[in-house]
Formats: C-alpha cells, sequence, structure tokens
C-alpha cells in the first residue's frame, strides 16, 4: 500500500500541475508580469498540496481501511515523497535555467530539512496522551526548544552537511563588509545558498545573512548592495519586533495539544484548533508587511545611486516569476507599491492581480477538512 500511495500521489501531482500550467504556456511571449501572474496561483497550489496530499491520502486510508493501512505516520512519509517527485517536472519546466541533476539534488535536500521539522512535529503529535497532564507538557516544552534551536542554527548547520550552504565568495564578503560599515550594522555569519532562485535572507536572532548563488548571477555589485542593505535593516529591528514574527509558530503549536483537545472537546476542540491557525497568517502576514516596509526604505536610504535598489527588486521579481500584484496580501507589499516607493517609475502599467491558489487548490484544502472532520468523528465515537 505505501508503494502504490507513493506512486498515486507522484502521478497525481504531476497530472494536475501539467494541466494548471497549461494557461502560462500559452504566454510565452508576453510581458513577465503577465506570466507571473497566471504561474503564481500555480505555485501556490503547489507548495500547499505538499502537504495537503498527504493529509488527504492519509486520512482516506484510515477511514476506509482502519485496520490494513499501515501506520499513519508511515503513509505521511510515502505520500509526502511522491508529491514531492511529482513536483520536480514542473519546477524544471518553468525554471530550465537548472540543470535536472542539480534541481532533483537541491529538491532531496529541501525536503529533507523540511522533513526534519515534520518527522518532530508529527512525533510528538502520536506519543502526545489523550489528556492533559505533565507529559503533553513535556512533549511541548520539547518541541519548542528543538524548535528555538533549529530556527536558529539547526537548518543552516544541516544545509552545511549537505553541501546548501558555501562559504561566501570574496565578491559577496566585500559588498556585505563596506555596506554593513556604511549603516553601522554587524553580521556575525555569511552564507551563500545553493538555490535555482535569486533571493536574500537576515536571521535577526543570529544576525546571519544568506544570500543565494543565483542573486550574484543576476545582479551587480551595486544592486546586491542594495539588497544587502534591506536585509540589514532587520538586523536593526528592535527585539520586541522580530519576536512578533514568531507569532506564525501559534499556527501549528496548538497541533500538539490536538489528542487531549478532541479527546476533551470533541468536534469543537477540532474547530477551534483550526480556527486559530486560519486566523494567525493575516496577523502575521500585517507583521511582516510593516517590517518589509521599513527594510525597503532603509535600502533606498542607503543607495549610492537612485533607483539602484528598485532596478534590484525588479530583476529579482522578474527571475523568480513572481507577480507584481496580488489579490490576497502576501508578507511583502506588492512589488509595484514597492517600485514607486522606491522611487523608480514601473516600465509597466500596473497588472491585474494574481488569484491567491488555483480552484483545485481550494478543492483540495476543502475535501482536506472534510476528511478531517470524519476522522475526529471517527476518532470521538469508536
Amino acid at each position: 500500500m505505501l508503494i502504490g500511495a507513493g506512486l498515486l500521489a507522484a502521478t497525481f501531482t504531476f497530472a494536475i500541475n501539467w494541466l494548471a500550467l497549461i494557461p502560462w504556456r500559452r504566454t510565452k511571449d508576453r510581458h513577465w508580469t503577465e506570466r507571473a501572474r497566471l504561474y503564481y496561483p500555480v505555485l501556490v497550489a503547489a507548495k500547499s498540496n505538499l502537504w495537503v496530499l498527504p493529509a488527504i491520502l492519509t486520512m482516506t486510508a484510515l477511514l476506509l481501511w482502519p485496520d490494513e493501512s499501515p501506520h499513519w505516520m508511515l503513509m505521511v512519509l510515502a505520500t509526502a515523497i511522491g508529491t514531492t517527485a511529482g513536483t520536480v517536472p514542473m519546477d524544471h519546466e518553468v525554471f530550465p535555467r537548472a540543470p535536472l541533476n542539480e534541481l532533483l539534488r537541491l529538491t532531496v535536500l529541501g525536503w529533507l530539512i523540511r522533513f526534519a521539522t515534520w518527522f518532530v512535529f508529527l512525533s510528538a503529535i502520536a506519543l502526545s496522551p489523550d489528556q492533559f497532564n505533565s507529559q503533553s507538557l513535556i512533549i511541548f516544552v520539547v518541541v519548542l526548544v528543538l524548535l528555538i534551536l533549529w530556527n536558529r542554527k539547526g537548518w543552516v548547520w544541516t544545509g552545511q552537511k549537505f553541501g546548501l550552504f558555501l562559504p561566501p565568495p570574496e565578491r559577496l564578503q566585500n559588498i556585505v563588509r563596506d555596506t554593513a560599515a556604511g549603516m553601522n550594522v554587524s553580521v556575525r555569519e555569511l552564507w551563500l545558498m545553493r538555490s535555482v532562485g535569486s533571493q536574500a535572507y537576515a536571521m535577526p536572532e543570529s544576525r546571519r545573512l544568506v544570500f543565494t548563488e543565483r542573486l550574484l548571477q543576476i545582479l551587480s555589485d551595486d544592486e546586491i548592495a542594495a539588497v544587502c542593505a534591506h536585509e540589514l535593516a532587520h538586523l536593526t529591528e528592535a527585539r520586541k519586533d522580530y519576536y512578533q514574527r514568531y507569532v506564525q509558530w501559534l499556527m501549528f503549536l496548538p497541533w500538539l495539544f490536538f489528542k487531549p483537545v478532541v479527546h476533551l472537546s470533541g468536534l469543537f476542540g477540532y474547530v477551534i484548533l483550526v480556527c486559530s491557525s486560519a486566523a494567525l497568517p493575516h496577523l502575521y502576514r500585517g507583521i511582516s508587511r510593516k517590517l518589509e516596509s521599513r527594510a525597503d526604505g532603509m535600502a533606498k536610504a542607503a543607495e549610492r545611486d537612485p533607483g539602484t535598489y528598485a532596478r534590484a527588486l525588479a530583476r529579482i521579481y522578474e527571475d523568480n516569476l513572481m507577480p507584481a500584484v496580488t489579490a490576497k496580501q502576501t508578507t511583502h507589499p506588492h512589488l509595484y507599491d514597492r517600485l514607486v516607493a522606491a522611487g523608480m517609475a514601473p516600465d509597466f502599467p500596473r497588472p491585474a492581480a494574481a488569484t491567491s491558489t488555483t480552484w483545485y487548490g481550494h478543492l483540495l484544502a476543502g475535501a482536506m477538512a472534510l476528511l478531517a472532520v470524519a476522522l475526529v468523528i471517527r476518532l470521538t465515537n469508536p
């Protein structure tokens, strides 16, 4: 059953992604903003399906074959591998610049790092007792400590061991050193990350900066310095500000008490967990947008030539095929608005907003919710 479930997940994922990309394929000669607008909902659905589809297949097996199906954690593992494998062809089609062997390698590494977190979280739920007691509290504290350690150092250390993070080249070191000195901001660690996308990250709690190889390939030194200034701005955030970002942890930490909550309150307890997880992303996105706007302002103030930061932003969005405007607010302001705020008149009209996900993304999410309700009813009424 495990092999069959994995193959089913891979086949289904490949099929829906291939079909969903048909409108995007027809825009080959259109402006990049239109191509990005059509690709974005497919990307969101594909990312969502990395955990939605394994959940659907696992819960279906538990409901239809409760005695014959393998342990639910094994089902999650098999279907997650299948879903990830089924997503690779879409990534290769959209970003053919990445050799297939390198894309496969990065996908495997990304999956291993991501599943390490999933494994701990799912294991904690499986080991949790049916009542609120000292054991459930100890499990929660252990997971919280592991999450803090993973966030501060663990995932970078793991990435180093697997070759995902590399020592920064001299070019990047010089740019970061000069930009940090100009802004009077200290940086503790600097890493180069192997990735298909062009991105940069700041980790205020460890004062660490990460730049991808692709970012260095597409941007000039001045543009990299402008992006660096944005990331350095995050390192100057007040402690209370970057601690606010951790509100996203509250989206999933309460689920560690899934078994005692459901055992105590039944379906009502499950609904409370769902509602809390659904409401918090809106709060988190609002916090993030405020801090990103602040970082944008500091990057603009630090640029040597007016418009450098705006040009860097436009190049990054185009290279990553990210939309200039989205229908649903994300963790960052719309690119179009960021360009205007950075003092650049975009060379394209404000495009139509990209939808938040595909129709089948909504459908699968709804199916997962219904299956979860059925499973909770089964568990509370044996």
